[in-house]
């Protein structure tokens, strides 16, 4: 069996680049807000979140959304709208130093946007957040 049930898995994950690299961006697209659709821990290894800090993200995302997940939640079954958050939410929580965000407010009402952008600020920690309404290849020129 592979460490984390996929061959190959560890080399999709954050950690294989320099987030401090003024050039190296996460690109958080809400077009495909989840890069496993697997279980919730998948997505988290992907973008190499510590585990001290799952407790934290599962407890922002019931606050955002009243939806339990637990490691081994199946993040398939979430609604368009309750992805994106988890996709933001693991993006902030993440150790990226510059994020991009395409159509980040499309699929979130008026409420969520509003509680997104409050996250956001609280969670920004200097890092270099940008957004992008028109996709990302518009985006590179």
């Amino acid at each position: 069996m592979y460490p984390h049930g996929y061959p190959g898995f560890e080399s999709l994950t954050l950690r294989h680049f320099d987030m401090n690299q003024t050039d190296t961006q996460l690109v958080c697209d809400s077009g495909c807000p989840l890069c496993g659709g697997g279980t919730l821990r998948e997505e988290l290894l992907l973008y190499n979140i510590p585990t001290e800090s799952y407790n934290a993200l599962q407890a922002e995302f019931s606050s955002l959304t009243g939806k339990k997940l637990s490691p081994d939640s199946d993040v398939s079954i979430l609604s368009g709208g309750q992805k994106v958050l988890l996709m933001c939410l693991c993006a902030l929580f993440s150790p990226a130093r510059k994020i991009l965000f395409i159509n980040l407010w499309h699929s979130l009402d008026a409420i969520n946007r509003a509680r997104t952008k409050e996250l956001i600020t609280l969670r920004q920690n200097g890092r270099d957040i940008s957004y992008s309404e028109e996709g990302y290849a518009a985006s590179q020129g």
